[in-house]
């Protein structure tokens, strides 16, 4: 799906933004297949890719690392060093770690997955700087020489960076003028913020993430995407001040997940940018994923592929309305207090006293706020 395009500019190189990757817990190899097999699958949607990226929901290679207690919710997820044949394969450039499954083996988990990485020719974003370092950005190049510059950043966890302690990078206002700065400095033409925000259970965007992100767009980023709640969301157009446009995708769902809750967290995109000569973008286009049964993604056939683009184009007019906020705090009351009961739960079966007290330290007023918001569209 074309979602924008200057019909001024001749697109010479091609950028790919796909949402999670978690290739752990349920999602196993079909028989007889590799996962160069299942990666080749998506060879149309990055087929002469010159920048990719994608979000690597769990740890790999961690071997005898110990998984760290969580306090809630939530399982820990690892995978063996050969799936990363899959982004290697689909020519990925840069993986995101910013999200909320890097530390569950610890600093060992986090170390082994950046040497798995490395040593594949990838390159991970958004981990292993204090707040007292410059943030961590990548900067590619295209083919006549375009610089495309990437953040990587996330939102609302525990184990941000401080200004003495190295560890995620935190998606803040402070943080992401850094960054641009940074990237402004290094003459990046085109700058992407690529973010782990979002709720599960909603395709609908936090009202919180939507304002931080199209701040980010206002102050420079011309993309900023969203992944983490495993479906996919809308997308709006942001004009800016010196007359040029800036693009906000909410939700960008998952390429393949070993872990599914739900009928629409089969869906996913693939943002796919095309740059002029100069630099400037060209042509934006949205594509479809289906996650299979098995969580496997790929290229959906025209039916399911309707389906989801319509989801998107509904989302979008949402989105623009404003009608989102509404849908977003009615999908949110739903079972919410119901999933905090049982999160308690494992926070004190998980770390007795010590674990409830953190669990009801880290129950912010706004998650309360959420739940009871009327939600005026």
């Amino acid at each position: 799906m074309l979602v924008w395009q200057n019909e001024k500019s001749i697109p010479v190189c091609k950028v790919a933004l796909a949402g999670d990757f978690l290739p752990a817990s349920g999602l196993q190899l079909p028989a007889n297949h590799t996962w160069n097999d299942v990666a080749s699958g998506f060879h149309s949607y990055f087929d002469k890719t010159d920048v990719a990226i994608m979000n690597l929901e769990c740890c790999v290679d961690v071997r005898d690392a110990e998984v760290q207690p969580k306090m809630g919710l939530g399982d820990s997820f690892s995978a063996a060093p050969d799936v990363l044949d899959f982004p290697v394969r689909l020519g990925l450039t840069v993986v995101g770690l910013a999200n909320n499954h890097i530390s569950d083996f610890g600093e060992e988990g986090i170390a082994r997955t950046l040497q798995a990485l490395i040593a594949r020719g990838l390159t991970p974003l958004g981990i292993g700087r204090t707040l007292s370092e410059p943030p961590p950005t990548y900067l590619a190049k295209g083919p006549a020489g375009q610089r495309i510059g990437i953040w990587a950043a996330a939102r609302h966890l525990t184990d941000l960076a401080t200004r003495k302690k190295t560890g995620i990078e935190p998606a803040t206002r402070r943080r992401a003028e850094e960054a641009v700065a940074k990237l402004r400095e290094q003459k990046a033409c085109l700058k992407i913020a690529y973010l782990h925000a979002g709720l599960e259970r909603t395709n609908r965007p936090d009202p919180d993430d939507v304002a931080l992100m199209d701040d980010l767009a206002r102050m420079g980023f011309d993309v900023v995407t969203a992944c983490h709640s495993h479906r996919i969301s809308g997308y709006r157009l942001i004009a800016r001040g010196d007359g040029s446009s800036a693009f906000c995708f909410y939700g960008l769902g998952s390429i393949s997940s070993g872990v599914i809750y739900s009928a629409l967290e089969r869906e996913g995109l693939v943002i796919n940018l095309s740059l002029s000569d100069a630099g400037e973008l060209a042509r934006i286009e949205v594509l479809p994923v289906r996650l299979e049964e098995s969580g496997w993604g790929r290229i959906p056939l025209s039916a399911d592929a309707c389906v989801t683009l319509n989801r998107f184009v509904q989302l979008s007019e949402e989105i623009a309305s404003g009608a989102y906020k509404k849908n977003f705090y009615a999908d949110l009351r739903n079972d919410f207090f119901g999933k905090y009961y049982r999160d308690i739960q494992a926070a004190f079966q998980n770390g007795g006293m010590r674990g409830l007290a953190s669990k009801l330290g880290r129950i912010r007023m706004r998650h309360l706020n959420r739940a009871l918001q009327r939600g005026i569209g």
